[in-house]
């Protein structure tokens, strides 16, 4: 398993922060609004800096991403295999066959005015602002064909949009794997060629009005026919902002 000790120290803190109020009715213990003017505790950094260490670590920062500040943590499972996404760990691939189950959790301080935000920080400062938020969330394999050989770069495997907070889930996962709402790319499952090594899945959260979206021309380089290239040029295309990642690793058997 590649999962990174640093990470195992992330996900203990998001016990604490992962609950963070993305609406009125979200709001964590049921605080008084004087509590949530106080300051967060450290560790509300930490979880930011941790996960965008390890996606550093794992070159999903360069590869995929331009550098950023997480505000949200991408929280997702195959609920068929009961497997989880952890930023980083191994999953069989016959494991994330089916499209998964997601939520995404608010990390970012701008819902505590008296804390001053970093210039990376999201614009919105209010709860009523995040809650018009609309979101997209993607899959795609910078690692086609391979690590080593991806000229097959970035492949797209899902975009599935108009994602607000709280989430509903938008499908039913005893269903085939066929059009859902809100879906601009069906779930295409991972599938490494032998002999490829590992390949990285990168779930991508975007943030920005979803009314006009366009679909990627092709999966294979999300349409833009050079390698490693997709989501960066799409979401600046659509003006999507990214606000979260996570990621896992799956190969073939036959290596």
């Amino acid at each position: 398993m590649r999962l990174t000790t640093s990470i195992g120290i992330a996900l203990a803190l998001l016990d604490s922060a992962a609950s963070l109020p993305v609406g009125e009715e979200q709001r964590p213990l049921s605080l008084p609004d004087e509590a949530l003017e106080r300051p967060m505790p450290y560790a509300h950094y930490s979880v930011q800096s941790t996960i965008r260490d390890v996606l550093v670590e794992h070159d999903i920062i360069d590869d995929v991403l331009d550098d950023f500040e997480p505000s949200y943590y991408l929280d997702i499972n195959y609920p068929k295999s009961h497997e989880t996404v952890l930023l980083g760990n191994d999953l069989p691939v016959d494991a994330v066959s089916s499209r998964p189950v997601f939520t995404f959790h608010s990390i970012d301080n701008s819902f505590y005015p008296t804390r001053r935000r970093s210039k990376k920080s999201d614009p919105c400062t209010t709860r009523t602002e995040r809650k018009k938020s609309t979101f997209t969330l993607i899959l795609t394999d910078p690692d086609a064909k391979s690590r080593d050989n991806p000229k097959m770069s970035e492949m797209c495997h899902w975009i599935l949009t108009n994602l607000t907070t709280p989430i509903e889930l938008p499908y039913d996962l005893q269903e085939p794997l066929k059009a859902k709402p809100g879906e601009i790319e069906e779930y295409l499952p991972p599938g490494p060629p032998p002999k490829t090594g590992a390949h990285r899945y990168v779930f991508v959260l975007l943030e920005g009005d979803t009314a006009n979206l366009n679909p990627p021309a092709e999966r294979p380089h999300w349409g833009y026919g050079k390698p490693r290239h997709g989501v960066r040029d799409w979401a600046k295309e659509n003006g999507l902002t990214v606000v979260g990642a996570n990621f896992f690793f799956a190969q073939n058997e036959k290596q």
